[in-house]
């Protein structure tokens, strides 16, 4: 599986952490994501199938800013 490192601006605790990686974690491709709040990132674990620009607009529609 590959992995993507995708910096996400707004995340200020584990929750809105856990809320990324829910809001996240049906976009085609998206197998894990693993958000890190005080880092500001996300690691995706994904298929060769993966839709980065679904994936951001689903940062931006959780409220924060991929």
């Amino acid at each position: 599986m590959a992995q993507s490192k995708i910096m996400v601006s707004g995340m200020n605790s584990k929750q809105d952490g856990d809320k990324v990686a829910e809001q996240t974690s049906n976009i085609a491709g998206v197998k894990f994501v693993n958000a890190n709040h005080e880092q500001g990132f996300v690691i995706v674990t994904h298929g060769d199938d993966f839709d980065e620009a679904a994936f951001k607009a689903a940062v931006a529609a959780a409220g924060f800013s991929a």
